[in-house]
Formats: C-alpha cells, structure tokens, sequence
C-alpha cells in the first residue's frame, strides 16, 4: 500500500500559536531543531512534517510517538529504526509538506510550479527530455519541466540517494497519464503517480505498487487530535 498525506501551512498570523500546540506532537530533539531556524515558517515546516508522519504512523501502524526512532541513512533519507516494513518520505514547497507512507520504499516530492529554467534542464536533464521542452513554450514548458524535476526527485528520495545522482543518469516519460522511468533503453520496474495537491504544484509519488495511491490532505485539527 501506499498513501500519501498533505497539509497546508498556515499563514503567518496563526504560525507563532501553532509551535506550542506542536510541542506534544513531535520530539523534543525536532522542537528544538525548529525554534533554532530564523525563519519561523522553516521552522514550523520542520514541526508539520515530523507531526505529519506521526499522525501516518498512528493511522496505519499504530504506533504512539516515543514508540519508534527516525534517523537519517548515509545519503539523508530518513527511515524508521527496527520497523522493516514501515517507510515514510517528506517533501515540502510553497504553502504545502507531502508525507508519502508504504509498506515498502516510496519516494515523493512536490514542487511550486514557475516559469521553465531551460538553462537547469540543459545542464542537468537527460538530452530527450531536454529536445521535449524545447519542443513546447509558454505553459506547456512550464508545466514539463516542473513535472519531470518533481519525477525525478520522487525516483532519487526512493532510491536514497539524494541529488548524489545525476539527474541525466536516467530518463522520464510521459505517455497520456502514464509515467515511466528508463536507464538507458530498459525500464525500471516501479511505478509513479501524480498526486492532485494543488494545480499550482508539480507532486509525484515513485513506489512499487501499481495503481492510483489513496491521497489526501490532512487538517492541523486532525494532526493534533490524537
């Protein structure tokens, strides 16, 4: 199974309340972490992502925060200590932080969708995809580039490696809805799935099931219910 949370960050005035109501909701090692940023929306981003994984771990294991320990693999994902089928992955930009859970490796990321930088598609996108977005303008452009570096972020944080990989070492494609990611002539047998978040934002999902994850948004209300 794969499911995929969303929440959306408050706006500034509600932002100072909500790191005390987060306190309960995160450990103390993230709290602190979070009131050392000097941007107080890094900070709560911070708090919202590790809660949001806790109400996912709540609501499909079970498990109570204090119960299990997260700490960050040698290339920075962060995985669950002793849980051998719990996986979990964050993303965040703009207004929104994803959390991604599966019973097997899962990849996300979300993406604030702007004009097309052509010049980082050509330094880093494989030269297919590059010859693809050279082919459209205006809000097609746009609308391909975000979607491939959302893609191929959700492939990297799935594999572990971060961008320590190369973004032109593999490549995505489109067809219809259906996406699909290659080295070189033979592809990869995992499965990616845009997730509706937001029409101003490029989300995917990169796991190992087959089929349309169940999404949806989460409130504050929810998150700090239990």
């Amino acid at each position: 199974m794969i499911e995929v949370l969303f929440i959306r960050i408050p706006g500034e005035k509600e932002r100072e309340k909500l790191f005390a109501r987060l306190r309960d909701f995160v450990s103390g090692e993230c709290y602190d972490e979070a009131l050392g940023y000097r941007s107080k929306e890094v900070g709560l981003r911070r708090l919202l992502g590790e809660a949001l994984v806790g109400f996912a771990l709540r609501k499909c294991w079970d498990l109570s925060l204090g119960s299990y320990r997260i700490l960050r693999g040698e290339k920075g994902k962060p995985f669950i200590v002793g849980r051998e089928n719990v996986f979990f992955n964050l993303s965040h930009s703009g207004e929104y932080v994803v959390c991604a859970v599966s019973d097997r490796e899962v990849g996300v990321d979300i993406e604030k969708r702007a004009k097309a930088r052509m010049e980082v598609a050509g330094r880093f996108f494989h030269e297919r995809e590059v010859r693809m977005l050279k082919s459209l303008s205006g809000t097609g452009q746009d609308q391909l580039f975000f979607n491939y570096w959302s893609v191929k972020e959700s492939f990297l944080k799935y594999i572990g490696t971060g961008l320590t990989r190369p973004l032109n070492s593999f490549i995505v494609t489109f067809t219809g809805e259906r996406v699909s990611l290659y080295e070189g002539v033979n592809e990869l047998p995992l499965h990616v799935n845009a997730c509706p978040v937001d029409a101003g934002y490029a989300c995917y999902v990169c796991g190992e099931y087959d089929g349309m994850p169940e999404i949806r948004e989460v409130t504050f209300e929810e998150i700090t219910r239990c």
